[in-house]
């Protein structure tokens, strides 16, 4: 195999070179001269162009497998080092000096809520939620947690794609991508250590679909276990992290799983009486520059102070949204001032969310409670539970009766996601009938009904 091309006598003895050091390795060779030749055609190819440095590799890999190497391309890499993707980390992942001088960290989280405003319509919680989350990819090392930003809506055209445009103006190392695959996920996120800002991920969870690439999505969320396993080209198990900032935008809603671990942020079709200036990309990348290297020199400084924070957590919200915030709320109170109120009026009202999917249920509950309080009944059969729920207006809206009364297998199969099952018991005088004890409701009512 000739390498050389060129006219210009360094490249053409480089070229011959690599041509003896490939020479060297032939079918039965000495592994001391096969690493020998390894050795040499590293240092030869350590400075040379991308090209040049792929086709040598190549071709060291077909020999290696001539030579009876069982793993080249491992051993090529181990040589010359793996591919790297041209231009990846300088174009979208290029780090910015931080500032020069420290940095107020209030007025750098009015600018970040700001700029998204500039070109989002959003309520105000919201858009501090996503200055917080920004601020938050900078200094994300020092957090144990990792909250998605998940944005949101129920009809196209609402912003979503462009909310993520703009925060790939303003989070840190962004990564803009769509559809990625399971392998790209999680080799990307374990190499470059970006901030993931993922479109379209209504087409990905289409119908339930891609149940490994949510569960590789699910193990990002605690820092102590934020690794998938998988096996290498030498079927030899090895940990990858999968430990980075992630925001993701969508037609419809995440999978409950990933919904859990997300703050999720329901975007609207703007009004005419809402305008938003007009993005460009490049000019506001170049605008919001001192923002970026704002937040780089204020997550400097304050790294070491944020992993020692115990940030104050709402009680109103349960143990998993306390988690979600509490990096969020580490960094409000570490720069004082009004945000962390802001914070945490964010954290409640964005919490203050039931799925769809389970509203229907816990209204059920509610009518439940007060068809057992208006009977004063410690036990009733379906039946009368049933007809006692049909003639109520309260559950005519509850989104489980629809075109007439729920039966009672509707009601079995309502009250089984809290665990409730109907039983035999005796009513009346001596009747034996299938029902629900009113004890049976006291734990679902005390989990998910005000009092």
């Amino acid at each position: 195999m000739l390498l050389h091309g060129s006219a210009e006598p360094r490249e053409e003895f480089d070229a011959l070179m690599a041509d003896s050091a490939l020479a060297a390795i032939v079918h039965d060779a000495p592994l001391m001269q096969i690493e020998a030749a390894l050795r040499s055609l590293g240092e030869m190819m350590a400075k040379a162009d991308p090209l040049r440095r792929a086709i040598v590799r190549e071709e060291t890999i077909r020999r290696l497998r001539g030579a009876g190497v069982r793993s080249p391309a491992a051993m090529a890499d181990t040589a010359f080092g793996p591919l790297e993707s041209a231009g990846l980390d300088r174009i979208r992942l290029g780090a910015v000096a931080p500032w020069n001088e420290t940095v107020d960290g209030r007025e750098l989280l009015e600018d970040i809520a700001k700029t998204v405003q500039r070109f989002v319509v959003l309520p105000a919680v919201a858009a501090d939620a996503q200055a917080l989350w920004c601020l938050n990819t900078y200094a994300h090392e020092a957090a144990g947690v990792s909250p998605i930003l998940c944005i949101g809506s129920s009809e196209k055209r609402c912003g979503q794609t462009r909310n993520l445009e703009v925060l790939s103006c303003l989070a840190h190392r962004p990564l803009h991508t769509s559809n990625i695959t399971v392998a790209a996920l999680y080799r990307t996120i374990d190499r470059y250590r970006p901030t993931l800002l993922s479109d379209e991920a209504d087409t990905i969870f289409v119908n339930g679909s891609n149940a490994e690439l949510r569960g590789v999505l699910n193990a990002g969320l605690y820092k102590s276990n934020a690794f998938v396993l998988r096996c290498g080209e030498r079927q030899e198990p090895k940990m990858h992290s999968v430990w980075c900032p992630k925001a993701i935008a969508l037609i419809g809603r995440l999978p409950t799983t990933l919904e859990d671990r997300s703050i999720v942020i329901a975007l609207r079709r703007r009004s005419p009486a809402e305008p938003v200036e007009a993005f460009r990309y490049d000019q506001v990348l170049e605008q919001v520059e001192p923002i970026r290297r704002k937040a780089a020199r204020w997550a400097a400084d304050y790294r070491n102070t944020l992993r020692s924070a115990i940030a104050v957590l709402p009680e109103q919200l349960n143990d998993r949204a306390q988690d979600l915030w509490r990096p969020l709320l580490a960094i409000a109170e570490t720069i004082g001032g009004n945000w962390p109120e802001r914070a945490r009026r964010s954290a409640l009202e964005l919490s203050d969310h039931v799925p769809e999917t389970d509203r229907g249920a816990v209204q059920l509950l509610q009518d439940l409670r007060m068809v057992f309080r208006h009977r004063h009944a410690e036990r009733l059969p379906s039946e009368d539970i049933v007809n006692a729920l049909a003639n109520m207006e309260q559950a005519q809206s509850s989104g489980r009766v629809r075109q007439g009364a729920i039966t009672k297998v509707d009601l079995a199969r309502s009250v089984a996601v809290f665990g409730i099952r109907p039983r035999v018991i005796r009513y009346g005088h001596g009747q034996v009938r299938r029902g629900y004890l009113a004890s049976d409701f006291v734990d679902a009512f005390a989990r998910h009904l005000e009092l």
